[in-house]
C-alpha cells in the first residue's frame, strides 16, 4: 500500500506517468496499470489524463493530502529508530538563497560536521517559494531566510540573527561629494559603525534621478527597497532586475554605474575589499529584518536537526 502510494505521489511531483517511471525504474504500462488499480479501489479518478502537463482531480488531492501524511509518518518513524544511533549515521537537508548557501551555511555544516562527522548534510538552493514548497512535502529538513513570515501556521521558526539594508553607490558618483558625512567603507561595515545609534541615515531623495539595480518584484527586500524609496517620495529607476544579491552585488561592483539596496552581512561575508563602491545607511526600521531558520510545525525533529539548531546558538 506505501509503495503504490509513493508510486502515485512521484506521478503527481513529476506531472507526467513517463518522467515517474523513468525515476521509479518502471515500465510506464506497469505504472499506468497501478494507477488504474488503485483508483477502481477508492472509486475516482486520481488523474486528470486530459491535460498537460498531468493535473490531479479534486478527489485525486484528497488522496494525495493523505499521501503525504503517511510519508511523513513513515519518514518521522525511520528517524526516530536512526537518532536512536545517537548521530552515528542519519541524512540532513538544509535550503536557503544563494546567499545563505554561500556564505552562513558552509560556516555552520563544518562545525556540524566536525562534532558529527557520520551525518551526511545537504544544501539546496532555492527561493522562498521553492524553500517553503520543500518544507512542505518533506525534501527539506531547515531552511534559512529572511522573507519568513512569523505569522506562518505551518512552520515552526527560530530567529537566527538579524541584519541591515544598506545602499551601496559607486564610488565615482558626483553626488558622493556632498555625501561625505554619510559615507561608510567596507571596512567600517566589518567594524559595524553602521549599528551606532550616532551614525547618521541619508535621505534617498538624493539618489532618486539614479539608477539602480533591484530585485525582482515578490523578493522581501524588493518590497523594502520600494518601501524605503517611496517614503521618500519616488519609485528607484530599475534597469536590472535580478533573482539573488549576490549577483546584483557582482554587477555593481563591475558595472560601476549602478547603486542598489544591500545586506551588510553580505558585505560582512565577503572576502576581500571591493573599493568600488561606498555605502550608506538608510531606511530606518525598514532597512533591519531579522533571518530565521524554520521546519515543518509539528514533525518530528530529529537530533541531526536539534544539534544543528544548537550550534547556530538557537535552542528549542
Amino acid at each position: 500500500m506505501v509503495n503504490e502510494m509513493k508510486y502515485i505521489y512521484t506521478i503527481y511531483k513529476e506531472r507526467s506517468f513517463s518522467k515517474a517511471a523513468k525515476k521509479l525504474y518502471i515500465s510506464q504500462p506497469a505504472l499506468s496499470s497501478l494507477v488504474k488499480k488503485t483508483e477502481q479501489k477508492i472509486g475516482v479518478l486520481i488523474f486528470d489524463r486530459n491535460t498537460i502537463p498531468l493535473t490531479v482531480t479534486d478527489e485525486g488531492m484528497y488522496y494525495i493530502k493523505y499521501v503525504e501524511k503517511i510519508l511523513e509518518m513513515e519518514n518521522d518513524l525511520i528517524r526516530h529508530f536512526k537518532d536512536i544511533g545517537d548521530l552515528k549515521s542519519g541524512n540532513l537537508i538544509i535550503g536557503g538563497s544563494s546567499f545563505f548557501c554561500a556564505f552562513t551555511l558552509p560556516k555552520l555544516i563544518e562545525k556540524f560536521s566536525n562534532k558529527y562527522p557520520n551525518v551526511h548534510v545537504e544544501t539546496i538552493e532555492g527561493n522562498i517559494k521553492e524553500l517553503t514548497s520543500g518544507i512542505e512535502d518533506g525534501t527539506i529538513d531547515l531552511i534559512i531566510e529572511t522573507a519568513i513570515s512569523e505569522k506562518d501556521k505551518n512552520l515552526d521558526i527560530y530567529k537566527y540573527s538579524t541584519e541591515e539594508i544598506l545602499l551601496g553607490v559607486p564610488k565615482q558618483w558626483k553626488i558622493n561629494e556632498t555625501l561625505k558625512e554619510y559615507q561608510l567603507t567596507f571596512e567600517d561595515i566589518k567594524k559595524n559603525i553602521h549599528l551606532k545609534s550616532s551614525f547618521p541615515e541619508v535621505s534617498l531623495k538624493h539618489f532618486k534621478k539614479l539608477p539602480f539595480i533591484t530585485m525582482k518584484k515578490g523578493n522581501d527586500q524588493y518590497s523594502r527597497g520600494l518601501k524605503m524609496c517611496k517614503k521618500e517620495g519616488f519609485i528607484p529607476k530599475s534597469v536590472f532586475q535580478i533573482d539573488q544579491i549576490l549577483t546584483g552585488y557582482h554587477i555593481a561592483v563591475s558595472n560601476k554605474n549602478v547603486a542598489l539596496f544591500i545586506r551588510d552581512t553580505l558585505i560582512k561575508s565577503a572576502y576581500k575589499n571591493n573599493d568600488s563602491l561606498v555605502y550608506y545607511k538608510v531606511g530606518k526600521d525598514l532597512a533591519k529584518r531579522s533571518i530565521y531558520m524554520a521546519n515543518k510545525k509539528h514533525r518530528y525533529i530529529s537530533k541531526a536537526m536539534k544539534e544543528f539548531l544548537k550550534i547556530a546558538n538557537i535552542d528549542i
